[in-house]
């Protein structure tokens, strides 16, 4: 029956939730009063002997450990060696009772090295002969002692761990002894271990190896390279226990990749051995079919093994080149020894080197990445030495033997296999989607790597490259018209005699990853050799073609070699096109091919677009079928794959893995391009444009109103038919309207062809109507945001007169912040592109936008942007805690953080719309603003431009009123204002350039280079408020403004002194000296 002590320990475990958690508070409070109490290792160490509960064993040695790693100056010597004592009898079981659990037996062995973390070697001399001592009694000692070295490694000597200088003093310290009085006796016991063990206990002698291979980087290399060790290592590489073969592995890995000379280094490889037993794996690493686990430590020895041989060559190369380079002569004996090295070395290489390739074709992914690494290393030494051979760039003999290897290798890794779980069309089953959409993306994160590396490789020798892969192109191609057809059950499957789709996607991925990085001359049509073998695919009739993975590296090669297409012309082009419109391409029953092929051919359309204009009537027949559908049937994004493709994995198009826009809109796109250009004839390119518009534009119109309805009849009887919702297919056709309009430019639809702009206007005057119906559906708003931004690339200035009803709608009475931002960042590249010329919209929009602002930011509203600030956003609110109970989906609440933020996007929005204004010759639209807008919009720049804790905001509201100041206030003393003179002297002269720089609690900092800015826009403002205000301006910052700011009279005249006769930057540099006084001044004041 458990007793109190050991009710709380069980309650402070519990994760049931059946204890009560006022109970389990109380019990861990109970529990840190006896680690608090004096006596409590001798509580814990009674309790761990006696207890039946192992939580409460648990509790008591994890407190023995905490206590002899904390308090252990507060423990007794008596007590110290009383707990050793005890310790390590539980350990060893020497105190009898049941074998401790492995978790049991690891917080003990943590608990011993806590305490020899203190007390050795100073005060426990004997701890490692202590336990050397122990080992004799059998297996549970032997067990422990691997367990304590484990925790000697972790806890004390690791330089993986963070520690402090004291920490790390202590550990160098603990090192040190370990040496002089230690490593000798436990290298020993090593040897002893895994001689008595590999037989009986194959389990403890592989525990012994993990062990070793902890010290090995830090030993003296002696210590376990040497013959009595090392042919107990060689013993457990070949023993029958996988742990312990796997252990072996892992500490010859360590032995091989310890650090030192070259010359040590190569003969320490040579005498260990371990090149021939690897060299033995060319056919193959054992175990890689039944002990996955254990071929990957093979692989990493071998890795390790090529990469030391590498790099030791390497270091012999190189320093004798840089002894040559710096004009030093090279010794006779010096040289016969670094050849002597460099023969030793490349003999090494060569025993390696297929068994290095064995290890890439191995079919197992870990074991593959385990040599990639060294490949990429190798094949970089490989392109240095071709560079040192000059203009002829030839290899040595033997080193250029190894790149068709390595081509054949790395085509070999990239193909997935023969049982592979990537389906044809479509899956299945959720199982079969799921196992297909794992090993897809493990084959694209391999490739990575491989692709980069056939890509140098074969940067190496560009004619083996490219007859390596015309010979798995021509294999391919000849087996799938040997089978009879590349779309046979029989070919996709790789039976039958046809070619296996996984050649095809392989040969073909390889073409393209050649196109990636070839030279000019291998590209060129008709001469060039990669050319050739692009033409040759692009006119074949592929087999397999129905896999999706066949399907979509084909379209990707097609693309890759668009300027080989361009070039042939003719039966390539009329070959190659429809693939990407019928059922190869977007007719694919695959919807992800139907995707990808929409985007690609947006692609090709881009590249070559003057050569597809003689198919543009085919082309726009093949089309309309697509396009009609891609209308009707939108789609909700959901995350797309990574790609496992050519490209190798990083996404099909360069893009992340995240999606926004449905891709096949890019066919809305491509027929866009495709009849934009002015060489079409006028009366078949409108045909061709209001064919594209009418029936989106029919659609948007036909679905608006129940859209607008939301739970109306229609809309219900749209969702029980599993039809769309109305308002997506709205959001579809004007998305598709603004893709079809990206291939129209302005001069073709206001000046060449103005019929096409007649066309567009009446989408535009249609799509008003889309927001003013849908109000605050951010999507369709956003959507129509980008439409009207596209407009104006079509239509220029010809939309002027439709802006301002579309304008309105966007700017409807219940607009939040984000909505009014989105509007303000709209009317800003406006006034970029047609600037006065936007003068009578800006004259209805200004008023309307400025109301809406101060609607949203009140009086109240901070506009120092202070409470904003991501350190303020982070205090939680309770407004914040509000909006989190409520969940997602609802405005932001009034307060909360997320109102903040958006609010204060809204005013940085609302900056940069004046800034714009000002700029863009439109500032008269303030003059002539209803009562009220004016004063509303100087006041928000005044507070902004002294107050704003952001530096960059503070200069553009400066620029703002520098202008208004520079249009507004005449040299000649006249002013479009009355009493705008004595604003600019005083308000922005005085209050704003220089009373709010030097306030109390002003966020300037004169080290930061964006306040630096500001202090050069703020004198080149003074500057300017005296040209245009002269004597009165310098009466009053003598007379008023400087004395109550508390400013010498010295200063106040090197102020005026700058100001008047000085350069810019000898003022900036004025500002920056006082400002610093003024801060080093407050702060004595505060007492900082």
């Amino acid at each position: 029956m458990a007793d109190d002590f050991e009710k709380a320990i069980l309650f402070s475990f519990d994760q049931s939730g059946r204890v009560d958690p006022a109970v389990k508070a109380q019990a861990e409070a109970y529990l840190e009063q006896v680690r608090a109490s004096p006596d409590a290792w001798q509580l814990c160490l009674v309790r761990f002997e006696s207890s039946a509960y192992a939580e409460v064993r648990f509790w008591c040695a994890q407190t023995l450990g905490a206590l002899a790693r904390h308090s252990h100056a507060l423990l007794p010597p008596a007590g110290r060696a009383a707990l050793r004592a005890a310790l390590v009898a539980h350990g060893t079981q020497a105190a009898g009772g049941p074998p401790l659990p492995g978790f049991l037996k690891n917080k003990v062995a943590q608990a011993i090295v806590a305490l020899a973390g203190h007390e050795y070697p100073d005060e426990w001399p004997s701890f490692f002969q202590d336990l050397l001592g122990t080992l004799s009694s059998g297996q549970p000692a032997v067990d422990l002692f691997c367990r304590i070295l484990v925790a000697v490694d972790q806890d004390i000597i690791s330089l993986d761990v963070p520690r402090s200088a004291e920490e790390a003093k202590q550990s160098m310290h603990f090192k040190d002894s370990m040496r002089e009085r230690a490593l000798a006796d436990i290298a020993d016991a090593w040897c002893r271990l895994l001689a008595a063990y590999s037989g009986p206990a194959p389990d403890a002698a592989a525990a012994v190896l993990e062990t070793v291979q902890r010290y090995v980087h830090w030993i003296d290399i002696g210590l376990v390279a040497n013959d009595r060790f090392v042919p107990l290592l060689f013993n457990a590489l070949n023993a029958q226990h996988e742990g312990l073969r796997g252990a072996a592995a892992d500490v010859l890995t360590e032995i091989v990749s310890k650090r030192m000379e070259v010359g040590a280094k190569l003969s320490l490889i040579q005498q260990l051995g371990v090149v021939p037993v690897c060299a033995r794996w060319r056919a193959g690493l054992p175990a890689v079919d039944e002990e996955p686990e254990l071929a990957v430590k093979y692989a990493r020895l071998l890795a390790a093994l090529a990469t030391e041989v590498l790099e030791a060559w390497k270091k012999v190369e190189n320093s004798v080149l840089s002894m040559a380079a710096v004009g030093l002569e090279v010794d006779a004996e010096a040289s016969s020894e670094a050849s002597a090295a460099c023969a030793t070395a490349g003999q090494l290489m060569d025993a390696l080197f297929p068994a290095v390739l064995a290890a890439l074709r191995a079919g197992h992914d870990e074991v593959a990445a385990a040599v990639v690494p060294f490949l990429l290393s190798y094949v970089a030494r490989l392109r240095a030495l071709q560079k040192r051979g000059g203009a002829e760039g030839a290899l040595p003999p033997g080193q250029a033997a190894h790149v068709p290897a390595i081509l054949e290798s790395l085509a070999a890794c990239a193909r997935f296999p023969d049982d592979s779980a990537a389906y044809e069309v479509a899956a299945s089953s959720a199982t079969e989607r799921v196992a297909a959409e794992e090993e897809e993306s493990a084959m694209a994160d391999r490739r990575q790597d491989l692709f980069t590396l056939f890509r140098n490789a074969a940067n190496l020798a560009r004619p083996e490259s490219y007859r390596f892969v015309g010979g798995l192109l021509s294999a391919a191609l000849s087996r799938g018209q040997a089978g009879g057809g590349g779309g046979s059950a029989a070919a996709a499957a790789g039976g039958g005699g046809g070619a296996a789709w996984q050649d095809v996607e392989v040969a073909v991925s390889l073409l393209y990853q050649l196109g990636e990085t070839a030279p000019e001359a291998d590209m060129k049509p008709g001469s060039g050799v990669l050319a050739q073998l692009a033409a040759g695919v692009m006119q074949a009739e592929v087999p397999a073609v129905k896999h999706r993975l066949v399907a979509l590296a084909l379209l990707e090669t097609y693309v890759r070699y668009s300027r080989v297409l361009a070039a042939v012309g003719g039966a390539a082009l009329a070959a190659v096109v429809p693939r990407f419109l019928d059922e190869h391409g977007m007719g694919h029953p695959s919807e992800a091919v139907a995707k990808r092929a929409a985007y690609l051919f947006c692609r090709l359309a881009k590249q070559l677009r003057a050569q597809l204009r003689p198919l543009v009537l085919d082309i726009l027949q093949r089309l309309e079928p697509h396009l009609a559908a891609i209308a009707a049937t939108p789609t909700p994004e959901a995350p797309q794959t990574k790609s496992s493709g050519v490209t190798g994995g990083r996404g099909g198009a360069g893009q992340g893995l995240l999606g926004t826009v449905d891709d096949r809109l890019y066919a809305f796109e491509a027929a866009g391009l495709l009849v934009g250009q002015e060489d079409l004839p006028a009366a078949e390119q409108r045909a061709w444009v209001a064919g594209l518009l009418q029936p989106l534009v029919a659609q948007l119109e036909g679905n608006l109103a129940a859209a607008a309805a939301g739970g109306g009849a229609a809309a219900a009887a749209a969702a029980a038919a599993g039809a769309p919702p109305p308002a997506l297919l709205v959001q579809q056709a004007l998305e598709a309207v603004t893709r079809v309009g990206k291939g129209l430019n302005v001069k073709l639809c206001t000046e060449s062809r103005p019929e096409l702009g007649a066309l567009l206007v009446g989408v535009v005057q249609s799509a008003v109507a889309v927001p003013r119906a849908l109000p605050s559906n951010k999507q369709l708003r956003a959507r129509f945001i980008s439409f009207l931004h596209r407009m104006v690339e079509c239509l220029g200035a010809t939309l002027l007169p439709y802006l301002p009803s579309a304008l309105e709608v966007l700017l409807y009475a219940e607009a939040d912040a984000t909505d009014v931002t989105d509007v303000l960042l709209l009317l800003n590249q406006l006034m970029l592109r047609f600037k006065d010329a936007l003068m009578p919209v800006m004259q209805e929009m200004v008023p309307a936008c400025i109301a809406r602002v101060h609607s949203l930011l009140p009086s109240d509203w901070d506009w120092s942007g202070a409470k904003a600030t991501p350190a303020a956003l982070a205090t939680p609110t309770a407004a914040a805690a509000a909006a989190a109970a409520d969940g997602g989906g609802k405005p932001a609440a009034a307060g909360s953080n997320e109102d903040l933020r958006e609010r204060a996007e809204l005013q940085r929005a609302y900056y940069a719309f004046a800034h714009a204004l000002v700029h863009n010759k439109l500032s008269p639209v303030l003059l002539h603003a209803p009562p009220g807008t004016l004063d509303a919009a100087l006041g928000a720049l005044m507070r902004g431009a002294a107050t704003h804790v952001d530096a960059g905001v503070r200069k553009t509201c400066v620029q703002c009123l520098e202008r208004l100041v520079g249009e507004w206030c005449g040299a000649d003393g006249s002013e479009a204002l009355p009493g705008f003179r004595e604003f600019a002297m005083k308000q922005f002269g005085g209050e704003v350039l220089l009373e709010g720089l030097a306030a109390q609690g002003s966020s300037v900092d004169i080290r930061d280079a964006a306040a630096i800015s500001l202090l050069t826009e703020i004198a080149q403002s003074l500057q300017l408020v005296h040209a245009r205000c002269g004597e009165p301006y310098l009466a009053h910052l003598c007379g008023s403004l400087l004395p109550r700011l508390g400013w010498p009279p010295e200063a106040a005249q090197q102020l005026v002194a700058h100001i008047t006769g000085s350069e810019t930057k000898a003022l900036k540099d004025f500002l920056k000296v006082v400002l610093q006084q003024i801060r080093q001044a407050q702060a004595a004041a505060n007492g900082r």
